[in-house]
Formats: C-alpha cells, structure tokens, sequence
C-alpha cells in the first residue's frame, strides 16, 4: 500500500508541476508576446499532458532500476 501512495503522490505532484509550467508558459506567451488568449488554451493543455507523460514515464523507468 505504501508503493500505491507514493506512486499516486509523485502522479499528483507531477500533474501540478505540469499544469503550473503550461500556464505560465502560456501567461508569458500571452502578456510578454501578444498571443491571443484563445489560442492558447489547447495549446496549454496539451503540453500539460506532454510534460506529465514524460514525467511519469521517467519516474516509472527510474523505479525499476
């Protein structure tokens, strides 16, 4: 039960790191750069999944070595 905890802790935390990095990557697109909002939103989304797939694929590749 312990491995299913920490497993399911690392999956939230990495799901929050991603969601932070997209959107902010996306706030600076949109202030700093002058790319319009509605443009960006799937943009944001999908590269959310992109950063937390590679994250849990790294943290499961790390774990069964």
């Amino acid at each position: 039960m312990k491995k299913f905890t920490e497993l399911a802790l690392t999956f939230a935390f990495a799901s929050c790191s991603a969601a932070y990095v997209a959107y902010s990557a996306a706030y600076i697109a949109h202030y700093e750069l002058g790319i319009p909002s509605a443009a960006l939103r799937n943009q944001a989304l999908t590269s959310a999944i992109l950063i937390l797939g590679l994250v849990t694929i790294e943290f499961l590749a790390s774990k069964k070595q």
